[in-house]
């Protein structure tokens, strides 16, 4: 009797929608004859799929199983091996030869405590700040009292200046800026949990995405930190 010597194929991704990603199982399902073990991990907004199956499978199943997948997440893929997607943003900041700069608010820390928890990340990430005061905002990275005032600190005029604040040093061709509501409460300016702001910047420009995250403070955050670290590898890959 032949050794049965399982493979994998894996397919990372985020921010695709859960119902969507239910259909491509469906649809993976009915091409698959039996063939295929699936194990979906899904936290935080990120889907981490794997295909399991016997190297022997029918090469015609199991490509059309993957065209599945890597067409139905084409646009929310990051990876399709095992590879974590901090390491996809700092790969790709080599490959560009970029450097990052990360202002957070909300997010604590998070975007740069996972770039720097990759080897090699000095060559490339400049620095990560926490103005998660509004006065540390303007102190800091120069963001206006006036669109403090006028629009709050959540807000997409807020997000822009801190990325522009840190382009203004010249230190980094990329800056990347976090503002937004965790919970479990809000605000004194009344805006609901889970909203925020990412602002993603470079000499062409800055563009801020605005988000409405599900869940506790914890679950808002790591979303938010897995959305801006997407978002940056996104744009890298686009240059």
């Amino acid at each position: 009797m032949e050794e049965q010597i399982l493979e994998t194929t894996v397919y990372r991704s985020v921010g695709a929608d859960p119902k969507h990603v239910e259909s491509l199982f469906a649809k993976a399902q009915t091409i698959d004859g039996g063939q295929i073990r699936y194990e979906h991990y899904a936290r935080y907004g990120e889907d981490v799929i794997r295909l399991v199956y016997d190297r022997n499978i029918d090469q015609r199943i199991l490509l059309g199983v993957m065209q599945t997948f890597s067409d139905g997440l084409e646009e929310t893929l990051y990876a399709a091996d095992e590879t974590p997607l901090q390491n996809c943003v700092i790969e790709l900041l080599k490959e560009k030869g970029k450097r990052l700069s990360v202002a957070e608010s909300f997010t604590g820390g998070g975007i740069a405590a996972a770039l720097t928890g990759v080897s090699g990340a000095s060559s490339v990430f400049f620095e990560g700040v926490t103005t998660y005061h509004e006065q540390a905002k303007v102190k800091r990275l120069g963001v206006r009292e006036e669109t403090l005032r006028k629009f709050g600190a959540v807000s997409k005029e807020t997000a822009a200046e801190m990325a522009a604040g840190l382009l203004a040093t010249g230190d980094c061709d990329i800056a990347l800026a976090t503002t937004g509501i965790a919970g479990p409460n809000t605000d004194s300016s009344g805006f609901p949990v889970g909203l925020c702001f990412i602002a993603l910047g470079d000499k062409d420009g800055i563009c801020v995405y605005r988000y409405m995250f599900d869940g506790d403070r914890m679950s808002v955050t790591q979303t938010a930190i897995k959305r801006a670290l997407f978002l940056a590898y996104k744009t890298l890959k686009n240059m």
